[in-house]
């Protein structure tokens, strides 16, 4: 007997009330689907493997299904495939590998790997989950290599205070020589091989939700295709890799503050159809979540992160709080901390001499910076006092502040935060801030799942024949996003697992009468 959503426990749907609720108001805003009467479901196509998103996660569990012999239906909302892995720069991290050696990084190892996203995690991974990313990540390398691609080096991540530097190596694999912007070329060859090996993809394909079984669990998806409602079923497993929830505004508020603030005041570089699908639906069918609330975030402006463009960042009390020559992540997420949420970006004459399209960040600025000072959008003022006064910061204390970063200048080096870039004086005006904001890549967390990517319940029982992987789980990142290349890696590791165990479960016996849609 099957029916959608709930499992077999009345006691497990009742512990999970509270989390259903949410999924529930979710599913409601986002059109998903609600509970179905399933008991005599009329099935309308079925395959062994059906997999629910075709980014990176998505395509590669179809790669390894689809070899081990698994019949393949991927499903994907958008119009085509590639999700966020296709807008992303396709960087992967992974130590100990040849590129890496070929480089002259000769004293990286998987367990070096462990340790750095162990301490940037906070206490917040699964050490499970981490390790699996770790020692399995070389391997991702290789079977991307083995489709096609080719990695041109490696690069490291700027300096995080809580993270030994000694375990902060040089191992995210660029593609080619671009640092960002081949993301498509990793989905390219991904997406090849899947055809290649007979792959069934389906784009604007929208999964509404699972059906399960008593005795077998996850026997399949329900699916709207052109205006078409479907019943499709999956005699092994289905696999949710649909992404992220920083579309969704329901999820972001209940889930991510800070993702809800990056969105609120910076810009979103994520695939428009990252809305929580696959979080939704499992929740819906009783599955946990795991480390949610970390973002990606990346600063909007350059400002004080470089050699080339000086600076410093403060606070509403005119009080720098941070490197502001660390990683990406752990900046955004220091400035989340503070009151308010608010930081600024504060540079001199000398700087903004260097011209917009130097200085500006994403997208660049006017040369002279005469439209964003017209705009509001970046304050100037012929004295710090002044430019104090503007942005509501503590006046005696921003000059305190600049004052003091002059002195170290002096002998060109940071006493407070040991900044290593943008090490000049701040002392020829006007001067000039600009509010620091986000260009958010995505959320960090979602459900539960264990080493061999199933879906656990509340109770860390695995909900039979549902895998996930990628940007749809949480676990292996901790509160902020722990370096550019992660989340590759784990579309490559957990998808591989995914589509492997998901194809080795024992089939169903096939549908006798499919009903023709």
């Amino acid at each position: 007997m099957s029916r959608s959503f709930f499992g077999p426990s009345s006691s497990r749907r009742q512990f999970i009330g509270g989390a259903l609720s949410i999924g529930a108001a979710t599913a409601a805003a986002s059109g998903l689907s609600g509970c179905k009467d399933t008991t005599d479901m009329e099935w309308n196509e079925e395959a062994d493997v059906i997999i629910v998103g075709a980014g990176g996660s998505g395509l590669t569990a179809a790669i390894e299904a689809l070899r081990a012999g698994s019949s393949v239906i991927l499903f994907e909302k958008a119009l085509e495939a590639g999700g966020s892995t296709a807008l992303s720069g396709g960087v992967i991290q992974a130590a100990g590998t040849d590129v890496q050696i070929g480089g002259g990084v000769t004293n990286d190892t998987p367990d070096k790997h462990y340790d750095y996203y162990e301490q940037a995690g906070e206490g917040v991974p699964t050490p499970e989950l981490l390790r699996t990313l770790t020692d399995n990540a070389p391997a991702a390398v290789t079977f991307m290599q083995g489709l096609g691609l080719a990695y041109s080096g490696v690069y490291g991540v700027d300096p995080i205070p809580t993270v030994d530097p000694s375990v902060m190596i040089d191992r995210i694999h660029l593609i080619g020589e671009a640092v960002a912007g081949v993301g498509a070329d990793h989905v390219a060859v991904l997406l090849a091989e899947v055809n290649a090996l007979g792959g069934d993809l389906r784009t604007e394909a929208a999964v509404e939700g699972l059906v399960e079984d008593f005795d077998e669990g996850i026997v399949g998806v329900t699916v709207t295709i052109g205006g078409q409602i479907l019943n499709v079923r999956a005699r092994q497993a289905v696999v949710i890799a649909s992404g992220g929830f920083e579309r969704n505004e329901d999820l972001v508020l209940a889930f991510s503050p800070q993702q809800k603030w990056e969105m609120e005041t910076g810009v979103c570089y994520c695939a428009p159809t990252n809305t929580g699908d696959g979080l939704v639906m499992g929740m819906n069918v009783g599955a946990d979540v795991a480390a949610l609330g970390g973002t990606i975030g990346y600063p909007g402006v350059g400002i004080g992160t470089s050699t080339t463009v000086p600076g410093i960042w403060v606070n509403k009390h005119g009080q720098r709080f941070i490197n502001e020559g660390g990683h990406y992540a752990y900046l955004m997420r220091g400035v989340y901390d503070q009151e308010e949420h608010m930081a600024w970006a504060v540079f001199d004459k000398t700087v903004g001499d260097i011209g917009g399209a130097a200085i500006g960040g994403f997208g660049g600025w006017s040369d002279d910076l005469s439209e964003e000072i017209a705009s509001g959008q970046i304050i100037t003022a012929a004295t710090l006092e002044d430019l104090a006064t503007a942005l509501g910061v503590n006046a005696s204390e921003l000059e305190r502040t600049v004052a003091s970063w002059n002195d170290d200048m002096a002998d060109g080096t940071d006493k407070l935060f040991g900044k290593a870039v943008g090490l000049a004086m701040l002392n020829t005006a006007p001067y000039y801030a600009i509010q620091v904001t986000s260009i958010n890549l995505g959320t960090c967390g979602g459900l539960k799942i264990n080493t061999d990517t199933q879906v656990l319940d509340v109770y860390g029982q695995p909900i039979k024949r549902l895998y996930a992987a990628g940007m749809t789980t949480g676990g292996f990142i901790g509160p902020y996003y722990p370096g550019s290349g992660t989340a590759i890696a784990a579309t490559v590791v957990f998808g591989r697992i995914a589509g492997t165990n998901a194809a080795n479960e024992v089939a169903l016996e096939p549908v006798k009468n499919l009903v023709e849609a």
